[in-house]
This record gives C-alpha cells, structure tokens and sequence, in this order.
C-alpha cells in the first residue's frame, strides 16, 4: 500500500483487480493505515480504521474472479508498532 489516502487505497485496489484477474497472488502490508478513530487532517474527521478498507478489498476479490476458475484472495499483513 502507497499511502494512507484515498489515491493510495483505490491505486492499491486498482492493482489488485488487475492481479487477480491474471490470477496472480496477492500480498499487503496495510500497517500504514491510520486505527479508528484516528485524525485526519485533510477533512478535519475521524479514520474508519481498516476493517471497511478491508471489506471493500475482500468484496473486489470475490468479483474479480480468477479466469472464472475461482475467487481471488488478498494475504493482508499489519505490523504491530513497539
């Protein structure tokens, strides 16, 4: 994932679309989305956190399918932050 922003997000989206309908495979490091609750400076509102980032993901994984064979996946990984 680019950035922590719309463009980055839909970017990120973009690409695994375009992954997936090759049925190629699918990883994301997303620690660089902002928690719950979070500011956001640019609309002066709070962050949704990952989880619905997360299900429009898994959503486009399940509609771009692979070839017709089967439903692509995305591996998602966060790293904790000591």
């Amino acid at each position: 994932m680019s950035d922590d922003s719309i463009n980055g997000i839909y970017d990120t989206l973009k690409q695994c679309a375009l992954i997936s309908k090759s049925a190629g495979g699918i990883g994301l490091a997303v620690s660089c989305i902002r928690a719950t609750g979070s500011y956001i400076a640019g609309t002066n509102g709070t962050s949704n956190g990952l989880v619905p980032m997360l299900r429009v993901y898994n959503n486009t994984a399940r509609y771009v399918d692979q070839g017709g064979n089967k439903c692509g996946s995305i591996l998602c990984t966060i790293n904790r932050i000591l």
